[in-house]
């Protein structure tokens, strides 16, 4: 019997760091400026959800999967 992979967990995190991604863009407007802010906003945090959202998601598949 093949056991199905819960993709709604990895939804759920990816939502969650969407989410966590948007606040931080908020806090990083208080404490940066100029290109600063723009490139953090418009690089960074979108290349540090895609990273954390695909660790998580293997580690969750990793472990769940025999």
């Amino acid at each position: 019997m093949v056991s199905v992979y819960p993709l709604w967990i990895e939804r759920l995190v990816f939502f969650t760091l969407i989410t966590l991604g948007i606040y931080l863009g908020i806090v990083l407007g208080d404490t940066l400026s100029g290109i600063g802010l723009i490139v953090a906003r418009f690089c960074g945090i979108p290349l540090l959800i895609l990273v954390l959202t695909e660790g998580i998601g293997r580690g969750i598949q990793s472990a769940l999967s025999n």
